[in-house]
């Protein structure tokens, strides 16, 4: 699906940029809207769990230096031979970016569906000692990526409150 969508961007850019406008516009308008078209359509099909690897500023940023590289190509046209096969190829750099902007470091930001936090200073100094054993585990099964010790902790004492009315202690 991609190699057809990657077809239609550089099929596009160019019949917009041979039969549609003419001189610099040409090849501006050439690189830049087959190169966002097939952009827009990786990222929309992209799987979203990872997010943004960078913060949304410096992701902002980085596109726009990147759309500086891509605005270079077309001051080197007089310089360069079948300029038009170039530009046609420019679209097949969008993967390197969407991989590169948008490969996330595999933590998710999600809010933790559980709002009611129970504060570290309701907990009595037997579960702090309980939960530092915990910690020595080598298999914590409240540990998840992104969640912070806090996060951590309060689920584990939820829980460890949940077994204790169980037990009725």
């Amino acid at each position: 699906m991609a190699i057809i969508a990657y077809v239609v961007a550089s099929a596009i850019g160019y019949v917009l940029g041979h039969y549609l406008l003419d001189g610099p516009a040409a090849a501006y308008a050439s690189i830049l809207v087959s190169y966002h078209l097939f952009l827009g359509f990786l990222v929309v099909t992209a799987d979203h769990k990872q997010g943004f690897s960078m913060p949304i500023g410096q992701t902002i940023m980085t596109h726009s230096a990147f759309l500086a590289l891509l605005i270079g190509l077309p001051y080197m046209r007089a310089h360069i031979p079948f300029f038009s096969l170039i530009a046609m190829l420019v679209p097949g750099l969008a993967p390197f970016e969407t991989k590169w902007l948008f490969s996330g470091d595999g933590k998710v930001t999600n809010d933790n569906e559980e709002s009611e936090e129970t504060p570290m200073h309701d907990a009595s100094p037997e579960d702090h000692e309980a939960f530092r054993q915990y910690l020595m585990q080598k298999e914590r099964p409240f540990r998840k990526p992104g969640f912070s010790l806090n996060q951590e902790f309060n689920l584990w004492i939820k829980d460890r409150a949940h077994k204790k009315a169980q037990v009725g202690v």
